[in-house]
């Protein structure tokens, strides 16, 4: 799989939740704060943008983008949001802001998240929020969800699928 193709340089807007296809997103199951995460987005996904895999069963699941980014071993990192139709990945932040573009009322951020200091800010974020995330998960309320085993987000100069 092409390098561009795991860390796209373009607005994630671009190229994601743009066309009819659905988005694969995949999370961590044992991780109780993905596992409400992926609850409420399945509540808010009206137009069924949306298939969720738990990236313990992607090595599995017989579809070869999925198995491929699974062998690499980087699908703990972060969520990703794939695009098959278009081979595009993006994880974390750009992950969010994908996710976000795709549910209803999306179009209403569209023009935000098309400014490159959003996505910049969006990864910015979304690594504070997962290096505290037990902290985060007790203030909203998740006190007896809060075992999540997924490593803390590695800095983007290390792997290309921080992004």
């Amino acid at each position: 799989m092409a390098s561009e193709t795991l860390a796209p340089q373009m607005p994630v807007v671009d190229h994601l939740a743009t066309g009819a296809d659905s988005l694969t997103v995949v999370y961590d199951r044992d991780c109780g704060v993905c596992r409400e995460t992926v609850r409420l987005l399945r509540r808010w996904d009206r137009e069924s943008r949306f298939e969720f895999m738990p990236l313990q069963t992607a090595a599995t699941c017989g579809r070869p983008m999925l198995e491929q980014l699974a062998a690499g071993g980087h699908l703990g990192d972060a969520v990703h949001v794939i695009d098959e139709a278009s081979g595009r990945v993006v994880s974390g932040g750009h992950a969010a802001l994908a996710i976000l573009d795709a549910l209803p009322g999306g179009w209403l951020l569209r023009p935000w998240a098309a400014l490159p200091p959003t996505a910049a800010a969006a990864d910015v974020v979304y690594r504070v929020a997962a290096r505290h995330r037990d902290r985060l998960t007790w203030f909203v309320g998740m006190r007896d969800e809060v075992s999540c085993p997924v490593r803390p987000p590695t800095d983007a100069a290390e792997d290309p699928l921080a992004r």
